[in-house]
């Protein structure tokens, strides 16, 4: 018998090269994980609730406490009370964060620039096109809660 392997299994591969290349690039940072929730928070200057980024990467309440406990043990994002919901917490980076983002940018650009080599502007849209088709495909197979994560109902 004949194994299929999973299109999700090149895609975690991929996945681990390219963030065991990124760790190398930025390990002088002092973090090892989180790099675009950082890059996240940095772009939307303090306006970001922990609510919002949770939903907005499909985390839940808890994953998303032990991220932003991470990345403030590490010095870059603090919470600060906002003033117009004293329940919510808005998140913003420090001076520290403030300078690393743009290094962690540049080298997702410079990544992605690596991992596209001689591949055209037209199958990079294909490939882009294909994955969210097969998102598409895939959501009604998924479940309720899955989707809500996912932020998939919308």
């Amino acid at each position: 018998m004949e194994v299929t392997e999973p299109i999700s299994r090149k895609l975690i591969h991929l996945a681990k090269i390219y963030l065991n290349v990124l760790s190398k690039r930025v390990e002088h940072l002092g973090i090892n994980r989180y790099y675009y929730v950082l890059s996240l928070i940095h772009a939307n200057n303090g306006q970001l609730s922990q609510k919002a980024l949770a939903e907005k990467l499909g985390k839940d309440k808890s994953a998303m406490v032990s991220i932003i406990d991470f990345l403030t043990e590490k010095g870059y994002v603090y919470r600060e009370v906002n003033p117009a919901d004293r329940r919510e917490h808005l998140l913003k980076v420090t001076h520290k964060a403030a300078r690393a983002v743009p290094h962690i940018v540049a080298e997702f650009d410079a990544i992605n620039q690596t991992v596209a080599n001689d591949v055209s502007e037209a199958d990079m849209e294909t490939f882009y096109s294909v994955l969210l088709k097969m998102e598409e495909n895939l959501k009604p197979f998924a479940t309720r809660e899955m989707n809500i994560k996912l932020n998939l109902n919308k």
